[in-house]
């Protein structure tokens, strides 16, 4: 019995012998993550501790405490994405996610460009969610938050989130497994404690809708750009799906991961944003301060409690980053495997010790460590991430729309049955808005230029390097008979 229950372990179950059999791929890295570690992979991704403490402060100093209603707006947009991916998911259950169903639903080359979309967004994301967390780890070790000392910070965090990866995904996992534990009880002590506390010191219900400490010529606008906040955060489910094929019975397990984490992660973030809010204690002074969360619960639960929790905003944050590097890894792995990848022969390696795609890992911390010397703004890094995954969203749904009906029809795979090019067209109503959301205002076209450049970047890379590759056929995903 050990030695079957091992095998599994390794080698999944029988559906997903099947599935990678289907697909022409073999079982190269260890299937070891079961429903709870795939949900704790998507939701330790979405990170609502990541998101808010990131982002609070833009917020308030964009649209106020206003704001913080572009949070369920964003939500029930992301969860019309979240639904068609969950479909997608559970039919393709492949690394590589949106490159695998991109390039089956639209073609290869669609495939390959989304794929290098999804890699721009997985590199510039592990650095800007390790610079969020340097200055509240700097507030708790007493170092001065100077530009080189939080560098210095952001760097020594993703060298050991490199280390924990390369070590093994089964180590990866058991510390983001705990970091599900720590980001809930700290959301949640912190929104009833704060919450209790709002109730008793008889908080106005109109500072929920304050617009801000300079609220002269506020415009629709300044609540438009507060959904950065939303659009930054919850994203990233579909790194369940990034790692389907460490998952055991992986069409059904990875699904349910996808939909249960978004639905939390609104549900959750909506609840602390607006018990964080009630408990401004001035708007004024809290918005001008360098870390207005951190300012907010020291204000109302003390330095030693304030400290407490925000140790637990910490380790979700640490585990943030380290999940993400684990995704973008196997979205290169992935690429790499069908020679779709800049040195493919060296990044589709996997170590035999550890079942880890070490080049790749390796890559990931380099890049994010380029990111972090010479970026000198958060918001752009931020800003960047948030409107890459939109774009990769957008396409990746537009191609469900085109070429749904191509996939493969496995046994007791999630499915919108009728309903899906009707949460399909909502999806990309809202996808729309928001890349529009994400580039149009002035204060985003920084953003919108680093977008800009980097899909024309990898237009070139596309049609000068592997488009040849792809069109003869040593390139690309297989089709499926």
């Amino acid at each position: 019995m050990d030695m079957q229950r091992d095998r599994q372990l390794t080698d999944g179950s029988a559906d997903d012998l099947q599935t990678m059999q289907t697909f022409h791929y073999s079982q190269e890295l260890k299937r070891t993550l079961k429903l709870f570690a795939s949900f704790a992979v998507a939701f330790s991704f979405i990170s609502i501790t990541t998101g808010i403490f990131t982002n609070y402060s833009f917020v308030l100093n964009t649209a106020g405490p206003l704001g913080i209603w572009t949070w369920p707006i964003v939500g029930l947009g992301q969860f019309f994405v979240g639904l068609v991916f969950a479909e997608l998911a559970g039919k393709i259950p492949l690394s590589g996610y949106s490159y695998q169903w991109v390039s089956r639903m639209a073609g290869p080359g669609w495939g390959w460009f989304v794929g290098w979309v999804g890699v721009c967004f997985l590199v510039l994301v592990v650095p800007a969610v390790d610079s969020g967390l340097a200055p509240i780890l700097a507030s708790v070790l007493g170092i001065e938050p100077t530009q080189s000392h939080l560098n210095m910070i952001v760097i020594g965090i993703l060298l050991i989130q490199a280390l924990l990866n390369i070590y093994g995904v089964r180590l990866a996992s058991s510390i983001n497994n705990i970091a599900v534990f720590t980001e809930a009880v700290g959301i949640i002590g912190l929104t009833v404690l704060l919450g209790i506390l709002a109730v008793i010191h008889h908080a106005p219900i109109q500072l929920l809708f304050h617009p801000g400490a300079e609220h002269q010529g506020y415009q629709l606008s300044n609540f438009v750009m507060a959904s950065l906040i939303g659009a930054f955060t919850l994203v990233g489910f579909e790194a369940a799906a990034n790692l389907s094929e460490e998952t055991i019975h992986a069409s059904k397990t990875v699904p349910k991961a996808i939909l249960t984490s978004l639905i939390l992660s609104g549900v959750f973030g909506t609840l602390f944003l607006i018990a964080a809010t009630l408990s401004i204690p001035d708007v004024a002074l809290i918005t001008k301060s360098d870390n207005p969360l951190p300012a907010v619960i020291e204000a109302n639960l003390g330095s030693w409690i304030g400290t407490a929790f925000l140790v637990l905003v910490i380790i979700s944050i640490f585990a943030c980053g380290l999940v993400i590097m684990t995704s973008g890894s196997r979205l290169i792995y992935a690429m790499a495997r069908d020679n779709a990848f800049f040195f493919s022969s060296l990044f589709k390696k996997i170590s035999p010790t550890t079942g880890v795609p070490v080049p790749a890992t390796v890559m990931l911390l380099i890049i994010g460590i380029l990111a972090t010397l010479f970026s000198n703004s958060l918001t752009l890094l931020v800003g960047a991430a948030s409107v890459l995954p939109a774009i990769l969203y957008l396409i990746t749904v537009a191609s469900y729309t085109w070429g749904g009906h191509r996939l493969p029809d496995l046994t007791h795979a999630f499915s919108l049955g009728r309903w899906g090019r009707v949460v399909a067209w909502l999806a990309i109503v809202w996808l729309v808005v928001e890349i529009g959301i994400l580039t149009i205002p002035s204060e985003f076209h920084k953003v919108t230029l680093v977008a800009a450049a980097l899909l024309a970047i990898g237009v070139l890379f596309y049609f000068g390097l592997f488009r040849r590759r792809i069109v003869a056929g040593e390139a690309g995903v297989h089709p499926v008979e």
